[in-house]
């Protein structure tokens, strides 16, 4: 019997099922990741969930993302499902290009920009001891994304936040790498972002001219927030 069970354990030891990483070991992770982080590319999935009418609405496409100094950071989404949209982000501005009525809607996030870039770098260029100033951390679980063993982390913010009333983040980062392979947001009365990567690539080659939206001559402008 005890063979039995010594040799089951062997088994289960051997297929790569383990407790989940420990938070000090999370942050050690983060620390060596944010030393050397400087670009993204990925495969990603968005869900917008409303909880008042129970809907969660998807989106699917590429994402790059660059790091462009301590606390700024560029990214473009490129969706192609359910319709095609391209939405950036640089220098205190949101720009959404909307090809099927060629218009580019343009939002100044100027008041909240450096928490959108710490929100944005949460498992990719934040540093432990940036994220142990804003958020309470804890290891919450254990779990497969994609393919991928990852441990969830639950981050909760020290103070109210301004940037979307945001009440905690979850973020699971792969036992592998401690990269992200989800991120979940969690806004007021059970509303949430979550959005989930694959075939994630850490520092390709990405120039700031990659990330701005190519954009037609005649295109529409407008500014939703104004």
């Amino acid at each position: 019997m005890l063979t039995r069970s010594i040799s089951l354990l062997a088994v289960c030891l051997g297929s790569g099922i383990a407790a989940p990483l420990s938070l000090s070991e999370i942050l050690a992770h983060i620390d060596r990741n944010a030393a050397s982080f400087r670009s993204m590319s990925a495969s990603i999935e968005r869900v917008d969930y409303t909880a008042v009418i129970k809907d969660a609405s998807k989106e699917s496409g590429t994402i790059l993302m660059l790091k462009k100094n301590k606390d700024s950071v560029a990214m473009r989404i490129d969706f192609t499902s359910p319709d095609v949209k391209q939405v950036s982000y640089a220098d205190k501005k949101v720009q959404s290009y909307l090809p099927k009525i060629n218009t580019v809607q343009i939002v100044d996030v100027g008041k909240i920009d450096n928490l959108i870039s710490q929100g944005v770098l949460i498992g990719f260029g934040s540093t432990s001891k940036e994220l142990q100033k804003s958020y309470t951390i804890k290891v919450t679980g254990e779990e497969t994304v994609n393919g991928k063993l990852a441990t969830r982390l639950e981050l909760t913010p020290k103070a109210d936040s301004p940037l979307m009333k945001v009440k905690k983040i979850e973020v699971w980062l792969a036992n592998s790498d401690a990269y992200p392979v989800r991120q979940k947001l969690y806004q007021g009365a059970g509303d949430y972002n979550q959005a989930t990567y694959s075939d994630l690539k850490i520092n390709p080659s990405i120039t700031e001219q990659d990330l701005k939206l190519k954009l037609p001559k005649n295109v529409k402008k407008e500014n939703p927030a104004k």
